[in-house]
């Protein structure tokens, strides 16, 4: 949240720790958000201080969002200040990945059309393996990771050139 800038765009993409972002979104920053997922969407929906936009397409239900050619084309004519990605592995190696093609060509698209990036990695995501590369290290803005992320992971993380931020722990 201490990234966020009063008034930005942000574009929330479909994961389990953006739903968790938005529930924690200050209501005093004055955000326009899009999303492609429902579950985020339906955070967001009733919340009187927060501008929503609602990126369609056909659901998937894997990854709970909409994520083909129609959204693809949607991101492509928006111009997002700030995106966070959902991600389903990090590497050294390989970047940011997930499981699903479609998945990952919606979420270089969304990477394409954002001025800054980042992913939010939980630590069960740092060093996981995922058969589709979204992104290198180094074309990530920030990578925010849990309070008691692994040092020696984080290390080798920010050699990539991409700013590693350790989320506060939880009170």
């Amino acid at each position: 949240v201490a990234i966020i800038e009063p008034g930005e765009f942000l574009f929330l993409d479909s994961s389990s720790t953006n739903a968790a972002l938005a529930a924690v979104l200050p209501a005093d920053l004055a955000l326009t958000v899009a999303t492609n997922s429902v579950d985020i969407a339906a955070v967001l929906l009733r919340r009187q201080d927060v501008r929503l936009v609602m990126v369609g397409g056909a659901v998937d239900p894997l990854v709970g969002g909409c994520i083909d050619a129609t959204a693809v084309l949607a991101v492509g004519q928006m111009n997002i200040q700030r995106c966070f990605l959902g991600v389903c592995a990090v590497t050294v190696e390989a970047g940011v990945c997930t499981v699903d093609p479609g998945d990952a060509a919606f979420k270089r698209a969304l990477r394409a059309s954002s001025r800054h990036c980042v992913a939010l990695a939980a630590n069960d995501k740092l060093g996981l393996q995922s058969p589709y590369r979204v992104a290198a290290m180094r074309e990530l803005d920030q990578l925010v990771v849990e309070h008691d992320a692994p040092i020696d992971v984080l290390k080798a993380l920010a050699k990539q050139g991409t700013q590693i931020l350790k989320a506060e722990a939880p009170t």
